[in-house]
């Protein structure tokens, strides 16, 4: 069945952007925030485009599953993350994940979806390096839910026509598009556990203004492998049905055992006329802004030290090579954590005052947490200090 979906337009208007950045920069000093520095210079002065306080650091998971190109700044999806506990049971469809598993406080950011079937062995990755874990402290590696969320139109190159939809994954996938009535419609079923399965879907219309808001449903059912790629291909009427709708297997359309090496099965489809929904395509939602996850120059942080200024008070500062803001992540003995509030400033010479949250006796690790205009993002080296 050909759908038609709505031509939107995905851009922000001047007027919002910049009011939704002076809003949040302008609360003035904040527990924890840093000093305006009073040497910065005219060149320090500058504002970062983007509020950084929107995405902790220590809460943003950038391509968890590896495999993602880097795309603008507006580009990508984003993704909620729910998962299981051991006293829940298997569930095998993915609305069982969002109804009863628990919802994770990180924030997962995709720049694309091209996960080729592969072990899944290494966890969630954050940006500051540990490792995603659940409420237990258990590493997330099975029976966990995604739901995605993003905007998908043509990019110039693309031509206009009439795209057939699929989905290979492991486990099960839906994807919905929404449509010019605001419903959500689903596109591809791809649900339940199964190895690597090729899901066909509906054909939709695109034209170079179309923009359509979509959701796709993915879970990770038991470990060993997984699999996620939402692909396309342009249609007309003298297309052939496709042979592997349907068909299945973890050895099928790839090699998990050799980098995820492409299966002749896999070519042939290729040749066919499939290709993967690539970066480019993927926009975030209006509301995102932009995706912390996009890299960047990133800054080189010189001379970190923590002062104790005694009464709970800690002094950090540091260099950066390039201007760039100015943060710390903070981290307990009982492995909680905290990053400090930027004021968005872009500077080259750094000062923290952390005045709240520090306790007589208890021992903490520091990091400096610099962003530069161009979202390259660096952490400093680490100082403990007992107070």
């Amino acid at each position: 069945m050909l759908k038609q979906y709505t031509k939107t337009t995905g851009k922000v208007g001047f007027a919002l952007f910049f009011a939704l950045f002076f809003t949040a920069c302008s609360d003035g000093m904040l527990e924890g925030q840093e000093e305006s520095n009073s040497n910065a210079t005219a060149q320090d002065a500058n504002m970062h485009p983007y509020d950084v306080n929107k995405h902790a650091l220590n809460k943003v998971v950038c391509d968890p599953m590896g495999g993602g190109s880097n795309g603008g700044s507006q580009s990508g999806l984003k993704a909620e993350l729910f998962y299981l506990d051991s006293s829940q049971p298997d569930y095998n469809r993915v609305g069982d994940y969002f109804q009863h598993g628990t919802k994770s406080t990180q924030e997962l950011f995709f720049t694309d979806l091209y996960v080729p079937t592969r072990m899944f062995d290494t966890g969630f990755p954050s940006q500051t390096g540990e490792m995603i874990k659940d409420d237990q402290n258990n590493e997330l590696i099975e029976y966990f839910a995604l739901k995605f969320r993003s905007v998908l139109k043509l990019n110039p190159t693309d031509l206009e026509g009439d795209y057939e939809l699929a989905l290979l994954s492991d486990d099960g996938t839906i994807m919905r598009f929404t449509d010019i009535d605001g419903e959500q419609q689903v596109v591809v079923n791809n649900d339940g556990d199964h190895p690597t399965k090729m899901g066909c879907g509906e054909v939709v219309h695109f034209d170079h203004d179309t923009t359509v808001d979509v959701e796709i449903d993915y879970y990770q059912g038991p470990r060993h492998h997984i699999s996620l790629i939402p692909l396309w291909r342009k249609v007309d009427a003298n297309t052939r049905a496709e042979k592997e709708c349907g068909k299945l297997g973890n050895h099928r359309f790839f090699d998990p055992n050799n980098n995820s090496k492409e299966k002749q099965t896999y070519l042939d489809m290729l040749l066919r006329g499939w290709q993967p929904i690539h970066a480019s395509n993927w926009h975030l939602p209006i509301q995102e802004i932009y995706n912390p996850c996009v890299e960047g120059t990133n800054p080189r942080i010189s001379d970190f030290s923590v002062q104790d200024i005694g009464e709970g008070v800690a002094i950090v500062t540091w260099t950066t090579d390039i201007p760039a803001t100015s943060q710390v992540l903070v981290k307990r003995a009982d492995g909680s954590e905290f990053v400090t509030t930027s004021d968005n400033v872009l500077r080259t010479s750094h000062r923290v005052v952390i005045d709240s949250e520090i306790d007589f006796g208890e021992t903490y690790i520091f990091q400096g947490i610099s962003i530069s205009a161009d979202m390259g993002k660096t952490l400093s080296r680490v100082i403990q200090e007992t107070f």
